[in-house]
């Protein structure tokens, strides 16, 4: 829906995209002149400048610095900002990064409430010389320490801890968060890092189960190939261009390894920094379950990690993904988990404000903050984890075919929905909708009670196809069929991929929504994704499920399922001594 803050969000990005098209031609001031004769007793008022800092390995980064207004003897800490892949630093205050993407308004925050900032240029993007690496530790990760080394010998009145040491924060997203995470891992002088939505394992994430997502494949090699200048180095050699076709080779997932937080954490090598990790359950590139493992990672290390489950973040634009505001990227303004509530740029800012000026926050970020939407959401210790055990009954879909034509019937679904509704009546859950030309649903349970689906499933699986090389694909999630209407909706539009014949006990990406009385709950099986564009195999193949799904219902007394369904038909004593053999209508259309 198109919204009045959205037409302001694309007013202000054509606005920001007409100055930064000037962005090179700026005038590079001298830093080391600029404040050679200013000394403490000096007042500093809040201005930026365009920068380079001198890497490790003879290249500059382009960069710029926003100096904070001090009075004479105040100190402020630094704040460094790092743009996601193929963007680019925040030039000016009005920019696509200072006005639109979290980590750029963060920073910009951070400014107006005397940070100094630096926002730079990863090397090879934007106005920085070099080739692109993907993040490799001996470069981009590097980066961030000879950053901190210029700051060392460059600037005034940045505050120092009782070590003598300087007091430095990191804020960034995606491309961006996993330079804090792996710097803070290298380097100790880092004291606390905001990481967006991010990666804990590079391979895992780009390719779950070792199917690439395609679809953000192409966005990302797009957007690279143009922020770089062609000069996308890393990104052009043979192992990542042979992932173009869908699968990951051995050489590309060691390289994507490398650049893992997961294989330094399994090493016993942990991040530095306290840290507070943002992460969208709507994300179909770096899922909630990577920002956990992350989490995970931290208490390991027994640092102060905070985890907020939002919703938004890495999101393709509709068929792929239903719309929600500016493409490719967005996120919510707002944070609701429990009793917590928060603006979302100064919820990040009050978290700088407690680690590096050390300030009494009055109203702390949780550890563990979920959030659901349009609901309240929840606060915990831990993250829930598979929880109502329902038994998948042999379901059976087509390959390839289902999935394929959604982009025009879920909105027939909607129409139809408006004319009548449905009932979802008990013998739902013997019955499987689709698996033809539409996705197969098999609903797993009936909601009783209002309640939250929220966490990661959990499946034991077995998949037989009829593929003779084994290697046909299917898509699955859980799915949701709202009382009274048509439409099966992609609990937080995530899909994990499966291949060809084996039994799969693993857990499924995180979901987060709120399910009613009359809901059903299932499983979504389909052999074609839009966000796996390239991957489906199995033409006039076909493929049958059968086992469990532990579904995180946070309440699990109150939802029926099939088996207490049987039960109630055949009687107790006689399902326990004949055993559970409800019969399945197959329905494919």
């Amino acid at each position: 829906m198109i919204t009045i803050k959205s037409i302001q969000q694309w007013g202000i990005a054509v606005l920001a995209i007409a100055s930064s098209l000037g962005m090179s031609g700026c005038s590079t001031l001298d830093v080391k002149s600029h404040y050679a004769a200013h000394t403490i007793e000096k007042p500093l008022e809040a201005d930026y400048y365009q920068i380079d800092i001198p890497t490790h390995d003879g290249i500059n980064l382009r960069a710029t610095l926003y100096q904070p207004e001090l009075a004479p003897g105040e100190t402020a800490p630094i704040v460094i900002h790092s743009h996601g892949f193929g963007g680019f630093r925040a030039p000016r205050p009005m920019s696509i990064y200072g006005q639109l993407i979290i980590s750029g308004q963060a920073a910009m925050e951070a400014w107006e409430n005397k940070y100094w900032v630096i926002s730079y240029d990863q090397r090879g993007f934007g106005d920085s010389d070099g080739d692109v690496h993907i993040m490799d530790p001996d470069h981009e990760v590097k980066d961030v320490s000879s950053i901190i080394d210029w700051i060392e010998k460059s600037l005034p009145q940045v505050t120092r801890d009782q070590n003598n040491d300087l007091v430095v924060g990191m804020v960034g997203e995606s491309y961006g968060g996993g330079a804090q995470l792996l710097a803070s891992i290298f380097d100790p002088r880092i004291d606390a890092i905001v990481p967006i939505t991010t990666w804990h394992n590079l391979a895992e994430s780009l390719a779950p189960n070792g199917h690439v997502r395609t679809a953000w494949g192409g966005v990302l090699m797009s957007a690279g190939t143009i922020s770089s200048f062609f000069d996308f180095g890393k990104a052009y050699t043979s192992p990542y261009l042979d992932m173009v076709g869908g699968k990951l080779n051995v050489a590309a997932e060691i390289e994507l390894e490398r650049r893992s937080v997961s294989t330094y954490c399994q090493q016993g090598k942990y991040p530095q920094a306290d840290m507070l990790l943002m992460q969208g359950f709507r994300d179909t590139i770096f899922p909630i379950n990577q920002a956990y493992k992350n989490w995970r990672c931290a208490k390991q290390a027994s640092l102060d990690a905070r985890l907020v489950a939002m919703q938004g973040g890495h999101i393709l634009p509709w068929p792929m993904q239903s719309w929600s505001g500016m493409p490719f990227y967005n996120t919510e303004d707002k944070i609701r988990c429990g009793a917590f509530k928060a603006e979302t740029i100064p919820m990040i800012v009050s978290f700088f404000d407690e680690k590096l000026k050390n300030k009494s926050v009055g109203n702390p970020i949780p550890k563990l903050c979920i959030t659901v939407p349009d609901g309240e959401g929840l606060v915990a210790q831990e993250f829930p984890k598979g929880g109502f055990p329902a038994v998948l009954q042999s379901s059976e879909l087509d390959l390839i075919h289902s999935g394929w034509f959604e982009a025009v019937l879920q909105p027939m679904d909607r129409l139809m929905g408006v004319v009548w509704s449905r009932d979802n009546d008990l013998s739902d859950l013997n019955e499987v909708t689709g698996g033809g030309m539409r996705p197969a649903f098999k609903p797993l349970v009936i909601i009783n009670e209002s309640q939250q689906l929220v966490g990661i499933p959990n499946i034991d699986i077995t998949l037989k196809t009829t593929d003779d090389d084994k290697e046909s694909v299917v898509f699955i999630g859980l799915g949701v069929r709202k009382k009274g209407e048509h439409t099966i909706e992609l609990a937080s539009e995530q899909l994990t991929p499966l291949t060809g014949d084996g039994k799969y006990k693993m857990a499924l990406t995180a979901v987060s929504q709120a399910v009613e009385p009359g809901d059903q709950v299932g499983l979504v099986m389909q052999g074609f994704s839009g966000q796996f564009f390239w991957n489906p195999e199995g033409w006039f193949e076909s493929a049958e499920l059968t086992g469990r799904v532990d579904l995180p219902l946070q309440s699990t007394a109150v939802a029926t399922n099939a088996q207490e369904q049987g039960e109630k038909a055949l009687g107790s004593s006689a399902s326990k001594s004949k055993g559970l053999n409800l019969s399945v209508v197959k329905s494919k259309f």
